[in-house]
């Protein structure tokens, strides 16, 4: 993180976990002079060349054309984001909404949600 001349993090949640790793590995004072925020997908500055590394979500990173996934965090950085669902009391398609959910938290779902970069639960 020392050599790299820009780094690239959202300003959502991810971005304030990251900033938060860097002043844990006591390096947020040194890097902060490189570190270029932004509010579109980090994959995107660091495809155009704004950004020589990145931080996001792997879901968000993993896949975006001209950027080179190197991998996640490592385990003890990590942090998990865990989705969850609702269906609003007296929704119209609420039997049409739960089958949704069952469908997307079904075991046969899980490669489609692991070919995404997200782990299913």
């Amino acid at each position: 993180m020392l050599a790299a001349k820009s780094i690239g993090y959202s300003t959502g949640p991810s971005g304030v976990y990251i900033i938060g790793v860097f002043q844990r590995m006591g390096i947020a004072d040194e890097i902060k002079p490189k570190q270029t925020p932004t509010g579109v997908f980090v994959g995107s500055i660091i495809a155009s060349g704004e950004a020589e590394i990145g931080f996001q979500q792997v879901s968000e990173l993993s896949h975006f054309a001209g950027v080179d996934y190197v991998g996640p965090l490592p385990a003890d950085l990590q942090q998990f984001t865990t989705f969850s669902s609702g269906i609003i009391a007296g929704a119209k398609a609420a039997d049409a909404a739960k089958a949704l959910v069952k469908f997307i938290t079904a075991p046969a779902a899980a490669a489609a949600i692991k070919k995404r970069g997200k782990e299913p639960g």
